[in-house]
């Protein structure tokens, strides 16, 4: 019976891909504890997960012929597809490595602080500012579009709810629930929360209209200066009683109160704010 021994196996990842895969080197020995050397070896690389009911989903599988060199030694380059990258950020994986129907390893990947921040761990729905047009690797930009149908996207879509991705155009995000601090409240989870203004007062640029309904005016009145009716005095020096004006009435009535609001006009209330696409994580 022949074996391989795994001597080491190191995890390789960039930022926001896999372009640098997951190298794994191991030393090939026979039943004897002999290396094998110069020799070809066909080997079998599976990595899985374990779903809800403990079965294993395999994502990912990798059937090379290697040839040892002079000391038994071999080297692999797993190239984990982009696709396959939202996996390494949400599941605990395990790596299987196999010689025909022998098993050799079947191990849960074991990363360091380093490499699991490499490998962009951060959680399918994460969503964030983004200055580019075009979504970066294993993200999707925020503008209502369909999103492709494919295992990398599954997870998305399920958190989602909905074939297309969440539309944040010209939108700004806010926390849901209720704040304990103020009592304010956000949208429901998902849900999109409509402009509102809050109640207020204008000091100024307010005046009184009659509405197009009656008008005001004054006329004179004689006075009887028999019965000295009104006993009104002498007010401008005459030596006599002088006449006097009233206005006409007009019964019980209402004004209707005209205002303005002055400025560039516009059909919302915002802050300062600066333009960006935002993105999701897939």
């Amino acid at each position: 019976m022949k074996k391989i021994i795994l001597t080491l196996s190191v995890l390789f990842f960039t930022l926001l891909s896999f372009s640098q895969g997951i190298a794994i080197q191991g030393l090939a020995r026979d039943v004897n504890n002999t290396a094998r050397l110069n020799t070809n070896v066909a080997l079998i690389f599976e990595i899985y997960y374990l779903n809800a009911s403990n079965a294993r989903e395999v994502i990912f599988t990798d059937t090379p012929t290697l040839l040892t060199d002079s000391f038994g030694v071999f080297s692999h380059v797993l190239n984990i597809p982009n696709e396959t990258e939202s996996e390494f950020s949400n599941r605990e994986l395990y790596l299987k490595i196999s010689e025909g129907t022998t098993p050799i390893s079947d191990e849960l990947f074991k990363r360091v602080p380093l490499a699991y921040s490499a490998s962009n761990g951060v959680p399918t729905g994460s969503i964030m500012p983004f200055i580019g047009t075009t979504a970066p690797t294993g993200w999707i930009l925020c503008n209502g579009a369909a999103i492709a149908v494919n295992s990398n996207t599954a997870m998305l879509r399920a958190l989602l709810g909905s074939p297309n991705a969440p539309d944040l155009q010209g939108m700004f995000l806010r926390g849901t629930g209720v704040n304990p601090v103020n009592s304010k409240s956000g949208p429901s989870l998902k849900e999109t929360q409509m402009e509102a203004f809050k109640v207020h007062t204008h000091d100024n640029n307010f005046a009184i209209g009659n509405g197009g309904t009656h008008s005001h005016k004054y006329y004179d009145r004689d006075i009887d200066e028999t019965t000295g009716f009104g006993d009104y005095a002498d007010g401008d020096g005459t030596g006599g009683r002088d006449p006097q004006r009233e206005t006409n009435r007009d019964g019980s009535h209402t004004h209707t109160l005209k205002g303005g609001i002055f400025g560039n006009g516009g059909d919302e209330t915002r802050p300062v704010n600066y333009g960006v696409n935002y993105i999701i994580k897939l």
